[in-house]
């Protein structure tokens, strides 16, 4: 391969240590510890099959056979604490932001980790931008605001939007495209007499043969989302004030309701190689005062309704699969079950029933040898049927890496579970709440409703173990002294000089201690997490890797 520096690379095995001396063993010798996909940038040195780059903040050699100018696909599950929050790199380059965690929460306290993590990824505080603090054109090293291709809102629950508050406001990041599940709260009503559903906008009355409440304001388009933001500029909601923030700060912003009905996201469709299959949420056509919308259907109460349509995506990248989605629950589990596999008994029931059945067949002592034969024809029958469910089901759902419902909560269904299937999961979770996520039995059922003899069960929460900047107590240590000498100085210029070191570190603290990261080439695919203690500078990370097995079609731990 002829390298250039105008050129931008990656690393394309599985990992492999940034030696100082290309020459010498890995022995003393490391650098650092890289793994696939890493950004390489070339620093015009060869030394015949090595050549040296910069990655990681560092510089040293590497064998140009474990090099490739093709960027890869990189999804970041970022520890935001409590909340989601995932970081999309497509082999184009075009960034994803899938939920953005809490952010400051609505009392002004709590980590603004996805911030943190972009200010840490694209070194913004140091990013000079046109009409920014004083930059012009002129400036040297002035450069455009990063672009945030999507912005993607999978449902209007705090911990899953709020990040992206401070994110908009942000002027060294442009976002092209805010997409949104339809449900949006709004501060006052229209007038109408008709009845409302919470702050979600006016509900329809189920028609006598559908025995469903339909969300009549479900917000479709980008002029209907301009039009409620306008109407609403002044709320003190904080999913309108997200939105507002959007609007005022992102003058060329596209808003973009996302559902099964649109198939795929923009033109990461079928004939793209990186695909993003929208499953949920579904929509239903309703007929109210003369008019017909496309309408999410209540589902149970605000909560049960604003977390059941999640935007659910199935991505696929060669022969790899991920679902990435919100907080699905067990009611629309049950709607996406029946409606992805056309029957319209819901899962839960059957859980219920074969349960039951079970129960009887081994506690009960007095049945008759008919009433037995009777119950496991039953059984028989409700397992055949829900068999049948979730292999229709699977066929949408079924994928190698999942992104855990609602951060492990108990309200999942063991059957759906099974009809994704995955290899390994994903847990975003965090310390500081009161649901005590992810469940034990979450985890049990997570385990057991994958596939392979050992699955793999990833948690952000877990990965860092610990609360936020107190560990490790030697990075603690260095904020301290850094606190310290800030303190100590006079002039304003230094203490911001000192102010924006411990800004850095605290970034650099988010996206190292509890991220999960994926890399693909759409074939190799590892998942990775950063050691909280490396063993070393040739061992920073812990590496798992799915294997494709070409007789099975299939990949494997």
């Amino acid at each position: 391969m002829l390298l250039n520096t105008e050129k931008v690379y990656f690393l394309s095995v599985r990992d492999e240590v940034l030696r100082k001396d290309p020459k010498k063993s890995t022995r003393g010798n490391a650098v650092n510890h890289l793994i696939l996909g890493d950004v390489l940038h070339y620093l015009d040195e060869t030394d015949g099959e090595w050549a040296k780059f910069h990655c990681r903040r560092s510089s040293g050699w590497l064998k140009t056979e474990w090099i490739t100018d093709q960027r890869l696909l990189e999804v970041n599950f970022v520890d935001i604490g409590q909340g989601d929050g995932c970081h999309v790199v497509t082999p184009d380059d075009e960034i994803l932001l899938i939920d953005a965690g809490e952010g400051l929460g609505f009392d002004g306290k709590g980590a603004d980790n996805m911030l943190r993590f972009m200010n840490w990824r694209y070194n913004l505080r140091n990013r000079k931008v046109v009409d920014v603090d004083g930059v012009t054109k002129q400036t040297p090293d002035a450069m455009e605001p990063i672009k945030v291709n999507y912005a993607i809102i999978s449902h209007p629950d705090l911990d899953h939007y709020y990040g992206f508050y401070n994110l908009f406001k942000n002027p060294k990041i442009d976002f092209a495209n805010v997409c949104h599940n339809g449900i949006i709260e709004r501060s006052i009503r229209d007038g109408s007499s008709s009845t409302w559903m919470y702050d979600f906008g006016r509900k329809v009355p189920p028609l006598p043969y559908k025995r469903k409440y339909h969300l009549w304001d479900t917000v479709l388009s980008h002029q209907e989302t301009i039009n409620l933001i306008e109407a609403q500029s002044t709320s003190t909601k904080y999913y309108m004030k997200t939105l507002v923030a959007a609007y005022e700060n992102n003058p060329n912003v596209k808003f973009d309701f996302l559902s099964q009905s649109k198939q795929y996201l923009d033109h990461f469709n079928a004939n793209n190689p990186l695909q993003l299959e929208i499953l949920g949420p579904l929509t239903e056509p309703v007929e109210f005062e003369g008019k017909t919308r496309q309408c999410v259907v209540k589902l149970g109460n605000e909560s049960k309704t604003k977390n059941g349509h999640s935007i659910v995506f199935q991505l696929r990248f060669g022969k790899v699969k991920m679902i990435l989605g919100g907080d699905l629950n067990t009611e629309s589990q049950d709607y996406l079950a029946q409606f992805y596999s056309g029957v319209e008994t819901k899962l839960s029931d059957l859980e219920k029933d074969i349960k039951a059945i079970k129960t009887k067949l081994v506690s009960a002592t007095n049945l008759t040898l008919s009433a037995r034969q009777d119950l496991e024809q039953d059984l028989d029958e409700k397992t055949k049927l829900q068999e049948l469910i979730i292999s229709k089901t699977k066929r949408k759902f079924g994928t190698d890496i999942a992104k855990a419902c609602h951060h492990g909560s108990s309200d999942v269904l063991d059957s759906f579970l099974r009809a994704i299937n995955p290899l390994a999961t994903v847990i975003s979770s965090g310390d500081n709440e009161s649901h005590s996520h992810p469940r034990p039995d979450a985890l049990g059922a997570y385990g057991k409703s994958s596939r392979g003899e050992r699955p793999l069960i990833f948690s952000t929460e877990l990965a860092r173990s610990t609360n936020e900047f107190s560990y490790p107590i030697k990075f603690y240590s260095v904020l301290k002294k850094l606190e310290e000498r800030m303190n100590e100085m006079t002039r304003a210029k230094d203490k911001e000089i000192y102010r924006l070191r411990m800004e850095n570190l605290r970034d650099s603290n988010v996206a190292r201690y509890g991220m999960i990261t994926v890399r693909t080439d759409g074939e190799q695919v590892i998942v990775a997490q950063k050691l909280e203690r490396p063993r070393g500078s040739n061992k920073k990370w812990d590496i798992y890797e799915l294997k494709w097995n070409e007789k099975m079609q299939a990949y494997e731990t």
